[in-house]
């Protein structure tokens, strides 16, 4: 992945992960302490630094909440609102605040590679004070997590395999749950509408699943739903993966099949996820202009969108 690819690949990562956290508060405006924690969620070097030093989400959460109660009682002021689920995904409207925005930019400048290892350089230098308030109450500091951070740098990151593939991609996930419950979620077939979002009911239908294609947009709007799209057959993948899904349109003929895989390894605090969709296919395509088009820069977008669709809402669910 090159450097560009990298860095574009970690602002999107951790905005969608900080926007989120910034929702349970109400806020349209994420700051500098949920791109903290959206870095406790971070697949790469950068999360995985965090979390050898006991720095999950939880305990970070907690921090914030304890911080943001102690700022506004110092100006004589209560707490109002407490954090609730996390609503980014049914609303819109979310920024980065000037603070926020200027960590990112500095990842990528000053010799930096946008790597979440280089965001978190770059926050422990956030000069407001919020960061060094928030590590007091974690009992560590920034020089600690420094000195860790030099030891990581040596390490290989994770990394997305070639966008060779056009038609296949992988995404790695950190969850925040032990990977017996990452496995139980992916593995029922009556959960997949919790984290795929083309699908918004499961039913076994003369012994087949059968999904209903999403009739409407988390905040109420309708979805445009082709004819013949109406419906998906869900059918368990043969793979080398730890869960596969095939999903397909019985309705619509030389329709192609997605293949949705995942792998679950143990990791410190939680769950290392890999998930790869792949796209089979269908009789009577026409290869040739098949792939003419999905050589277009448009659809391998498309491909990540969809896997960090699909890694947003897995996490979501343990959240």
């Amino acid at each position: 992945m090159s450097k560009l690819s990298r860095a574009a690949a970690t602002a999107h990562t951790l905005s969608l992960a900080g926007m989120e956290e910034a929702s349970r508060y109400g806020t349209r405006d994420a700051d500098v302490e949920h791109l903290l924690l959206a870095l406790t969620l971070d697949a790469g070097l950068g999360g995985q630094v965090l979390r050898s030093l006991d720095l999950g989400l939880d305990r970070v959460r907690a921090a914030v909440d304890d911080e943001r109660v102690a700022q506004l009682a110092s100006l004589g002021v209560g707490v109002d609102h407490e954090p609730s689920e996390i609503v980014f995904h049914e609303t819109s409207g979310y920024e980065w605040t000037s603070q926020a925005l200027a960590i990112l930019n500095r990842a990528n400048t000053r010799g930096g590679d946008g790597s979440s290892l280089a965001v978190l350089r770059s926050l422990l230098d956030e000069p407001s004070g919020t960061i060094d308030a928030l590590l007091g109450r974690l009992g560590v500091t920034a020089a600690e997590i420094t000195a860790t951070l030099d030891q990581a740098g040596n390490l290989p990151d994770v990394d997305a395999p070639s966008a060779s593939e056009i038609l296949r991609k992988a995404h790695d996930v950190f969850v925040p749950a032990p990977p017996t419950e990452v496995d139980a979620l992916v593995s029922d077939p009556h959960r997949i509408p919790e984290w795929e979002p083309s699908i918004e009911s499961v039913a076994l239908r003369n012994g087949l699943w059968e999904g209903r294609s999403t009739s409407a947009h988390p905040d109420g709007r309708p979805v445009d739903v082709r004819a013949g799209f109406e419906r998906q057959l869900i059918e368990p993948s043969d793979c080398a993966a730890d869960v596969g899904w095939r999903f397909s349109y019985p309705d619509t003929e030389h329709s192609n099949t997605r293949v949705v895989t995942f792998r679950c390894e143990p990791a410190a605090g939680g769950t290392q996820l890999r998930i790869t969709v792949a796209w089979e296919r269908g009789p009577g395509k026409n290869p040739r202009r098949l792939r003419s088009f999905l050589l277009r820069p448009v659809f391998r977008v498309l491909l990540y969108t969809q896997l960090t669709q699909i890694g947003s809402g897995i996490t979501r669910a343990f959240r």
